[in-house]
């Protein structure tokens, strides 16, 4: 008992420290580019400034001090949990992330859910029987989906659903208008919908969600598939499934043995996907126009805003590292070897 409470810690600690170090650098080297790219000083004083105005500006944002110094004043802010303001739209960039975030997050999490519900079956499957029809079937579907830009499918389907077929609202946010006054508990359009008891909201927004959602899973889930494939089969042709097939073992234990082995892996790469799928939403949030962090952030790009560029990379890297340590922990669980590997 000493001793798994001894690896337990030693593995927690050394993923935490990870963690740690990852944000302080991703912090370093983003703000270090940002400021590089733009001054946002320009946007603020306007066309018809004067160089004193200039000056008084820089030295008021303090942007005349040295590089080190200005990423210390940010280091001390961002400990006190003060993402700093946005130039732009002059809201606290928290304020801004909490009320983009759960779009990013319902997006992001019906498009893994449809990934996973498709991707870990068809792989195991795929998997169990190598050269069967169904498995090459599921390699052509891997290889379109890795090869296909998320943007090009994003409008395909908009063309196929939307303007030839309207079975599918037209790709402007998350909800008809006229729900979007819809009390707000979770921010998740779906959940808000149901819990206000209004069924065609509910709809509404299941419409909008679908599109974006489907071009997200098919483009993201062949990662999940080829890894839940590949181990399948591997973990079917090993010596320990050919010994309890050779002993008799009932089917349903062989598979049960075998799922427990391929489950690692694979959860890694949900975790994987999923961290992803909260930074790469860019491009698909901007065909649908939702109104995400992805948006969010292109939208400070275009006028130099650092702040906000600097918290989505900041919290899109933070739950990246957080939910790849969930995944190590569930992965530890499984399989105890890992805690002395890694």
């Amino acid at each position: 008992m000493l001793e798994t409470l001894r690896e337990w810690g030693f593995f927690l600690s050394k993923r935490l420290a990870i963690l740690l170090i990852s944000l302080v650098l991703v912090s370093i080297i983003t703000f270090s580019v940002t400021h590089f790219i733009g001054n946002p000083v320009y946007l603020l004083v306007g066309p018809r400034h004067t160089q004193q105005m200039l000056d008084n500006m820089i030295r008021d944002l303090g942007l005349d001090q040295p590089l080190w110094r200005q990423y210390l004043n940010y280091a001390g802010n961002l400990l006190q949990g003060n993402l700093g303001t946005s130039r732009y739209s002059y809201n606290p960039v928290m304020q801004d992330i909490r009320s983009r975030l759960p779009a990013t997050l319902e997006l992001s999490t019906f498009a893994l859910l449809l990934g996973v519900l498709w991707a870990v079956p068809a792989g195991i499957l795929a998997g169990s029987r190598p050269r069967s029809r169904f498995a090459r079937i599921v390699d052509v579907i891997a290889q379109a989906g890795v090869s296909m830009p998320s943007f090009w499918l994003g409008l395909l389907l908009i063309y196929v659903f939307f303007a030839e077929l309207s079975w599918l609202p037209a790709p402007l946010g998350r909800i008809d208008r006229q729900y979007r006054a819809i009390a707000q508990v979770t921010g998740w359009y779906t959940i808000d919908t149901l819990w206000a008891g209004n069924w065609d909201a509910f709809v509404s927004s299941v419409k909008h969600l679908i599109l974006p959602a489907l071009t997200l899973a098919i483009t993201t889930s062949p990662s999940t598939l080829r890894i839940a494939r590949s181990k399948t089969e591997e973990i079917m042709q090993s010596d320990y499934i050919r010994s309890a097939r050779a002993f008799g073992l009932p089917n349903s234990t062989i598979r049960r043995y075998a799922f427990k082995n391929m489950l690692a892996p694979v959860v890694t790469m949900i975790a994987m996907t999923y961290g992803y799928l909260l930074s790469g939403t860019v491009l698909v949030e901007i065909i649908f126009t939702w109104p995400g962090l992805g948006l969010y952030a292109v939208d400070a790009m275009n006028h130099s805003d650092y702040e906000p560029v600097m918290g989505v990379v900041l919290l899109s890297a933070g739950f990246y590292l957080f939910i790849y340590l969930l995944a190590d922990i569930i992965t530890a669980l499984i399989d105890p070897r890992v805690r002395v590997t890694k």
